[in-house]
């Protein structure tokens, strides 16, 4: 219990007293301009600098109102400012009086000006009632009075519906799609290049919108889906330097990724432009963003080609940012995605072109170049050689791949199987670390399964590893990948390829469900529609299996 003291009053210290009795803890009489103690003890006497603050509505307090009452009577005087009224009626000088023990202080208010001035409401206008919903709505600007559910009705989403709809587009960019399209690469900054050149050419922020709300309306997103309003294109764009409308219209094919099927990728109108990546030897030059989104639709282009069994458009000319000369410094996560791309786009230059024409030497390693001459060789032998240095490197990339590119648990098929009971496909279960490392592990798996589909007839590979040139292990091991693993961004355009391309010679019925599962998450998070590659696929398996029982029997 707290122990009570009766202090008289005549001995109780307060906390107005002078500066010395306050520092010496004693009862000050608060005299002035000296305290009786300070005079005794012959010292200067000093008082605080008292700041004395006005309260609002001292009349209505000392008059007894209520605080609801006091309320409600403030809140009536709130009324909009339109140009009529602003420029009839400025405020005029006003001189409040207020006493606070005995001594006067003034509070002037000069003359102020009006909130808005005359040609305001059109740009403030211009800038929340951009959509057509508030077109609908008439402005709280419009009157001088309003009543009070108006004023609540100013706060809703029925008000400013284009910002709200645009910043949630930018949120979602920034957040969702950027790193989509930066592959899971930590260290990028496009996500940060490209908000800021957004802040700086409206065109840009356009396309941004453009391209996030074509996402959000075709995903299942918590930021409200078909509620997002798609913007038109800014006919700005077309007047921008070179280098922002090239970004620009990159951006706006980002947007058409998504309603477009994988099998019709190759069909993007970026791709067929001068803006593309087709006769783009280096992208390293260019800077960010551009740079990212180059290489994004590179990759895009590469989904395609394995997808339609054509050699991809883009050059190879992917420039590393660790310089081939100096092989003392360790390669960065970047570089070494960016050299499995080249390798893939190598597998598929040598494996779809016609007559091994446009393919490059391999000096320096994975090049091409668009102004090259085609190599004139025998086919046959010329095409054991690339096939053979192809693989090679393959299997040395996956021998001595880095430790953040190895999985931290890997667990093979029959195992998985065993520990699983409800794991009917009996995939592999690889967990990486990172969706950097997810995705060139399957770059690699695709590279190896292209190069052994077409294995010289003659060439014999070594024994010592038997799965490394099994077809149906670069399979489960791509399916394994991709079913047990879940990033946020490592949905990337070669991975959903990739499943589609293995799917077909999927043949058991509880792996086959499991890709058709992953194919829906797949569309329910990026929002690209699988529907007709799914019947496809489903229309294979049903021939095959209808085949498969006229040979049984």
């Amino acid at each position: 219990m707290p122990v009570i003291r009766n202090i008289p009053d005549a001995k109780r210290r307060v906390r107005t007293g002078c500066l010395s009795c306050r520092k010496r803890r004693r009862k000050c009489d608060e005299g002035k301009p000296q305290c009786g103690s300070c005079q005794e003890r012959n010292v200067v006497c000093k008082y605080p600098d008292l700041t004395f603050v006005i309260g609002p509505k001292l009349g209505a307090q000392e008059k007894g109102g209520s605080s609801s009452e006091q309320s409600a009577s403030s809140y009536a005087n709130v009324r909009f400012v339109n140009n009529n009224s602003s420029s009839k009626a400025p405020i005029q000088s006003t001189e409040v009086q207020v006493s606070a023990k005995g001594e006067g202080l003034s509070l002037h208010v000069g003359e102020s000006r009006p909130l808005l001035g005359p040609g305001d409401e059109n740009i403030l206008d211009s800038f929340i009632g951009s959509s057509s919903s508030q077109s609908k709505t008439a402005s709280p600007f419009a009157a001088i009075n309003l009543p009070q559910s108006e004023w609540k009705d100013y706060f809703t989403t029925t008000h400013a519906a284009s910002v709200k709809n645009e910043t949630a587009t930018l949120l979602h960019f920034q957040y969702n799609l950027a790193p989509w399209i930066e592959a899971g690469d930590v260290g990028s900054s496009f996500g940060t290049e490209i908000m800021l050149l957004a802040q700086k050419r409206r065109s840009i922020l356009s396309a941004i919108s453009s391209a996030a709300s074509i996402q959000l309306a075709r995903s299942n997103s918590a930021y409200g889906g078909p509620a997002v309003l798609q913007r038109d294109t800014d006919p700005s764009l077309a007047l921008e330097e070179p280098r922002v409308r090239r970004i620009g219209l990159a951006l706006l094919a980002l947007g058409e990724v998504f309603t477009l099927n994988p099998s019709q990728w190759r069909r993007l109108s970026f791709f067929q432009s001068e803006e593309s990546t087709r006769n783009t030897n280096s992208f390293s030059g260019f800077g960010e963003p551009l740079e990212t989104l180059l290489r994004f639709h590179s990759r895009i282009d590469l989904a395609a080609s394995l997808l339609t069994d054509q050699p991809p458009l883009t050059s190879l000319g992917f420039a590393m940012n660790h310089d081939p000369a100096d092989r003392t410094l360790p390669l960065s996560t970047k570089s070494i995605y960016n050299a499995c791309l080249i390798q893939l786009a190598s597998c598929l230059q040598l494996l779809n072109s016609n007559n091994n024409s446009n393919i490059a030497s391999t000096s320096p390693p994975f090049y091409l170049s668009a102004t090259q001459e085609p190599m004139s060789p025998t086919a046959g032998s010329y095409f054991s050689s690339k096939w053979s240095s192809l693989w090679s490197n393959c299997q040395q990339w996956y021998h001595s791949r880095p430790v953040e590119m190895q999985p931290i648990l890997e667990i093979r098929s029959v195992e998985a199987g065993q520990i699983d009971a409800d794991n009917d496909s009996s995939f592999p279960i690889p967990v990486y670390t990172s969706s950097i490392a997810l995705q060139c592990n399957i770059v690699y798996h695709i590279s190896s399964r292209l190069l052994l589909l077409r294995k010289p007839r003659l060439l014999r590979l070594s024994s010592r590893q038997r799965h490394l040139s099994s077809l149906s292990w670069h399979a489960q091991q791509i399916a394994g990948t991709a079913t047990r693993n879940d990033f946020a961004e490592q949905w990337d355009p070669i991975l959903i390829a990739g499943l589609l391309w293995i799917a077909r010679d999927m043949t058991h019925p509880s792996q086959q469900e499991s890709l058709i599962s992953c194919f829906r998450q797949i569309s329910s998070s990026t929002g690209i529609k699988l529907d007709e590659e799914i019947q496809a696929l489903r229309a294979r398996w049903n021939s095959s299996q209808a085949r498969g029982y006229q040979l049984s029997g």
